[in-house]
């Protein structure tokens, strides 16, 4: 199918989603550097996260259904730009926790309604090319999500501060966001007329959709969240090694959004589903027990990389199918199912590494990562 203007656009916003959060994960471990944190006090700041992204999910259904998607997209990006912004003031200023607290939430608030509307124009795209193509713009997010990875890495290796990286990525998101909202496709093509039918609760089918997505993205949350820390504290990386693992998800989480598409189109979305969170469970498993390898240095770095690289390929379709099969519900609007899946998903993303941190502390970083690997097998009892 050929990329429309509405397409590219979307795709754009993907893009500016995946590396500005990159460059926030990527920068956990440099934050908890910085502020002297312990596991479970690191766990308590991210846990601001998942409150704003309570908060927002108060409204993100009423905001979403009353604004229209594309307003609502242009506005949260707007505000999340400028929270992250914060977050790179914060860094610069070596801003006090109470201040950490605040950004955190407001990122966890504004990221939550970006999720849903991004994820809602999505799915009017694909509903307009009447096939398959919600991995293409997921793998947008990764790609660019490598790139801020790869940046954080080469920014580590020149000593460029944390502080300036944010300001960089910032100015171009800021960029791609005034050159393509003109582009987004408007609601009233296909979710306007959906806005007049009555409100209903999601069924067990689309609740079970909604937690399954809380499920994968808390464990994705959690591997870029927690990957740096696990690779300096747990395999004592040097500094030019520790991005290793958060660049080998991004990686092959790109590549599998890019060609997970043509498989679900033609095995369909319940088999690759199925396949993919073994592969998530093989990976982490194969990174979080090289520890207990006997190997050290370079080849347990290798080897936990590898691991980490299985599971992000792993990771990489399971979202995209999920919303794929919200879009497609008949017990509620569309964009109302999304709307539902996107805020519990991204509910997911933020509770996932606060609780790695809190399970970290009582236990080993490996334990509490390891407790994902197990959840994310629930994932294979799914009917999509």
């Amino acid at each position: 199918m050929a990329w429309s203007r509405e397409r590219v656009s979307v795709a754009a916003y993907f893009a500016v989603l995946g590396v500005v959060y990159a460059t926030w994960a990527s920068s956990i471990d440099d934050m908890k550097l910085l502020l002297g944190l312990g596991d479970a006090q690191q766990g308590w700041l991210l846990f601001s996260g998942p409150v704003g992204s309570l908060a927002s999910l108060l409204c993100a259904s009423s905001i979403v259904t009353r604004l229209g998607s594309r307003r609502s997209l242009v506005a949260s990006v707007t505000a999340y730009l400028f929270v992250s912004l914060g977050l790179a003031a914060c860094f610069l200023w070596r801003a006090p926790v109470q201040c950490w607290c605040v950004a955190i939430a407001m990122l966890g608030c504004f990221g939550t309604i970006f999720n849903i509307s991004v994820n809602t124009q999505g799915g009017i795209v694909e509903k307009k090319a009447g096939c398959t193509i919600m991995n293409s713009f997921h793998a947008m997010f990764s790609l660019l999500a490598l790139l801020g990875g790869l940046l954080a890495l080469f920014a580590a290796a020149v000593n460029i501060p944390v502080a300036y990286r944010f300001f960089g990525v910032l100015v171009l998101a800021a960029a791609a966001h005034a050159f393509f909202f003109s582009g987004l496709p408007k609601d009233n093509d296909v979710v306007k007329k959906e806005r007049g039918r009555k409100f209903r609760r999601p069924d067990a089918a689309l609740f079970l959709i909604g937690v399954a997505a809380l499920v994968v993205m808390g464990c994705e949350g959690a591997m870029n969240g927690w990957v740096g820390v696990f690779f300096r504290e747990t395999l004592a990386a040097p500094d030019g090694r520790v991005k290793w693992g958060f660049c080998a998800i991004c990686a092959m989480m790109t590549l599998g959004r890019f060609v997970t598409d043509r498989f679900v189109n033609r095995f369909g979305g319940a088999r690759i589903l199925r396949v993919y969170c073994v592969f998530v469970t093989a990976g982490l498993a194969i990174a979080l027990t090289s520890p207990f390898t006997g190997l050290s240095g370079l080849p347990l770095h290798i080897l936990a990389t590898l691991g980490y690289a299985i599971a992000g390929f792993g990771i990489s379709a399971l979202v995209p199918i999920l919303y794929s099969k919200a879009n497609r519900t008949t017990s509620m609007p569309a964009a109302s199912a999304i709307t539902f899946v996107g805020a519990m998903g991204f509910l997911g993303c933020f509770m996932g590494p606060p609780l790695i941190g809190h399970v970290a502390e009582a236990t080993s970083l490996s334990f509490a990562l390891g407790i994902f690997a197990a959840l994310i097998l629930s994932c294979l009892f799914l009917k999509v």
